[in-house]
């Protein structure tokens, strides 16, 4: 184990998570990845290289459930990801924004990691107690960008992040 801590629910089940003191912020105690898909994760619906052994590192090594939200644009979701320990979820409303925001809801008091780029992300990257912003070669939206509370250039950057939890603090502490 890393920088995790060890917990146990009320089923005296351990939960392994990415828990830090951040200097001026308080604790931040990581249980549940939330990810967007298109322009986060992948490019035009095929998932980015080193995408499928970081989300299986966060999962093997920290215990995270991860969850990629996607309105699945080209269809890929399912195939790209059917060997990575996720739930996925295809988003079916009109009002995507509104809808991320909400997914967010069913993790109650634990906390999330939200990891997006675009517009219907900014409530999502505000909601979660860390929001991380993808520029990316798709680019991110400012309303996404001023929603973050990191922003980093390539997903790469982004699961680094999370595998190495004491960038986190260089990065947030006041």
């Amino acid at each position: 184990m890393k920088a995790g801590v060890q917990t146990y629910d009320g089923t005296g089940v351990m939960t392994i998570m990415i828990g830090l003191d951040i200097p001026g912020r308080g604790a931040l105690n990581l249980e549940v990845a939330v990810f967007d898909y298109n322009g986060t994760l992948a490019v035009d619906g095929q998932m980015l290289g080193p995408v499928a052994e970081g989300i299986r590192r966060l999962v093997e090594e920290y215990g995270l459930e991860v969850h990629i939200l996607t309105s699945d644009t080209f269809g890929t979701v399912n195939q790209q990801c059917r060997e990575l320990p996720v739930t996925i979820q295809v988003l079916r409303s009109k009002e995507h924004t509104a809808e991320k925001a909400a997914y967010l809801e069913r993790f109650g008091e634990r906390q999330v990691v939200a990891v997006g780029n675009g517009s219907n992300d900014e409530d999502m990257l505000k909601r979660a107690a860390l929001g991380v912003v993808i520029i990316g070669g798709e680019g991110c939206s400012s309303r996404a960008l001023t929603a973050a509370d990191v922003a980093v250039n390539r997903v790469e950057d982004a699961l680094g992040l999370l595998l190495n939890p004491k960038r986190l603090v260089a990065t947030l502490r006041r």
